[in-house]
């Protein structure tokens, strides 16, 4: 990845979106289930509040989106890798632990 085209704020989830960022939907989901809860902790403990927040200001820049590089992209689905990974962990809670 192009270091240059991701926000400096961003460059240490490098190797995060390495290894989350599957564009591909279907594969990135199969990664997912077949990967260890302490895996999934591990992706979604890494991701703070603020990288969050300045995550989703630059995936929303309208310049970004119009260019649509690589790296906008793996870090889109590292994004949606991180939801489904704190989703799916929820669930696996929830269902270990009825009310």
């Amino acid at each position: 990845m192009d270091k240059t085209l991701i926000p400096r704020s961003l460059h240490h989830l490098m190797p995060f979106v390495e290894k989350w960022g599957v564009e591909d939907d279907g594969f990135r989901d199969n990664l997912i289930y077949n990967s260890s809860n302490e895996e999934l902790h591990e992706l979604v403990d890494n991701l703070s509040d603020i990288d969050a927040d300045n995550l989703n200001k630059w995936l929303a820049d309208p310049e970004e989106i119009k260019q649509y590089s690589p790296e906008y992209l793996k870090y889109s689905a590292y994004y949606m890798a991180y939801e489904f990974a704190e989703a799916l962990l929820k669930s696996k809670s929830k269902n270990n632990n009825p009310s």
